[in-house]
């Protein structure tokens, strides 16, 4: 007779793992994390914000989300304020202007208690990227407000972003923050199917931006970022064990450009074939009459105002202000009298049709002086005070013609 075999409990199915357990304990996780960045998407985390420098953008590896820009307005802007929102490019974001002197600062100055300016340009942004995307997102929540894009002449405008700030444009989109507008989709689409290369990529982001809309891992590792240690190398910052100190006690590194200390790499030599390129480039757009008088080419004006009308959903055009950036005496100079006629002549074209096609617009910088910008295009603090004097009056002006003040 054999003996009785004991009775062992059988081994575990799944090791030291408890399926239960583990799906329950998943479950809490994604459910606090999505929370957590709910909470956090709705907190402005960037006190006395005055705009995103190279160390907090794309340019240094770190990618404002809309939620997160968002979370800025509506802590800045009271209800009873206009809304202002500066976009664009770098001139704008006030390249060559420390912050304490930036020229958006000035601009607030200037029109007072009523408005509240918030800087979301960036340093190679067009005019539909980034503070654009904003504005058209926040458009019921801050029904009053306008919008100031800058762009340079005879230049046409995408109206879905481009570049390292498309992303914003995304997030809006497929997070449908934005106004259906049937020029836009036709770009998109077309977009779509002229860069293959591009369709896995953008699936890619919309499945993310489905997932973020749940979970909220943008913001919460942005939050993480910024307030307490960083997660990615800066481009511009040493590597290990820099990039770890949290970004917000990266300082802002852009300098006064009217410091004579940097006099000399305001128009260095090296650059100047480059610049007087660019500048006589513009010819390639016109032909010059008998008369001696400059002319848009039919297609580049017929090609400019396609793409200025459809830039913006047609409601906003008309709270959208288009500034055409002009470039330093130190350049103009150098032209001939014919040449210095057809730069002329393209800021006179370029603010017509902006706005033929709904858009108020101004140029600037034809009474500047040298000492006014930083280089060919950006503004040191005294052209920026100058450019805030011209804007602030046409700010105010249509503000009245929208009936904010009513």
């Amino acid at each position: 007779m054999n003996p009785p075999t004991p009775h062992f409990p059988p081994p575990a199915r799944y090791g030291w793992i408890r399926p239960r357990w583990f799906l329950i304990g998943l479950a809490v996780g994604l459910g606090s994390l999505a929370w957590s960045g709910w909470k956090i998407s709705r907190t402005d985390y960037h006190p006395g914000f005055t705009r995103f420098h190279s160390l907090i953008s794309p340019e240094g590896n770190y990618y404002p989300t809309l939620d997160e820009m968002c979370a800025i307005v509506r802590a800045k802007c009271r209800p009873d304020q206009i809304l202002v929102i500066v976009g664009g490019n770098s001139i704008l974001l006030g390249v060559w202007q420390r912050g304490e002197d930036i020229w958006s600062k000035r601009l607030q100055e200037l029109l007072g208690d009523r408005f509240c300016v918030i800087n979301f340009a960036f340093r190679g942004g067009s005019p539909t990227d980034g503070g654009a995307v904003v504005a058209e997102a926040l458009r019921r929540e801050f029904p009053r407000q306008i919008l100031i894009i800058n762009e340079a002449p005879v230049t046409n405008v995408e109206s879905f972003g481009h570049g390292p700030y498309r992303y914003i444009f995304w997030q809006a989109y497929f997070g449908g923050k934005l106004m259906d507008a049937a020029p836009r989709e036709k770009q998109v689409r077309e977009y779509l199917r002229d860069n293959p290369d591009q369709r896995l990529p953008v699936l890619e982001t919309r499945i993310s931006i489905w997932f973020d809309s749940a979970l909220h891992y943008h913001d919460f590792w942005n939050w993480i970022t910024f307030k307490y240690f960083g997660t990615v190398p800066s481009y511009r910052e040493e590597y290990f064990p820099h990039f770890l100190r949290p970004r917000r006690v990266y300082p802002d590194p852009e300098v006064d450009g009217t410091d004579p200390v940097y006099l000399e790499h305001h128009y260095p030599v090296s650059a100047l074939d480059a610049e007087m390129r660019i500048m006589r480039g513009l010819s390639a757009f016109y032909h010059r009459e008998a008369d001696g008088r400059w002319v848009l080419s039919e297609r580049s004006t017929s090609d400019l105002a396609m793409y200025s009308n459809e830039a913006f959903p047609a409601p906003l055009k008309r709270r959208t202000l288009v500034l055409i950036s002009g470039n330093s005496p130190y350049y103009r100079r150098l032209l001939t009298e014919g040449e210095r006629a057809m730069v002329r002549q393209t800021f006179v074209d370029t603010v017509g049709i902006w706005r033929r096609v709904g858009y108020p617009a101004m140029d600037y910088g034809w009474d500047y002086n040298a000492d006014d910008f930083g280089d060919r295009t950006h503004l040191t603090k005294l052209g920026g005070w100058k450019l805030a004097a011209q804007v602030a009056p046409e700010v105010s002006a249509l503000a009245e013609r929208l009936g904010y003040f009513r």
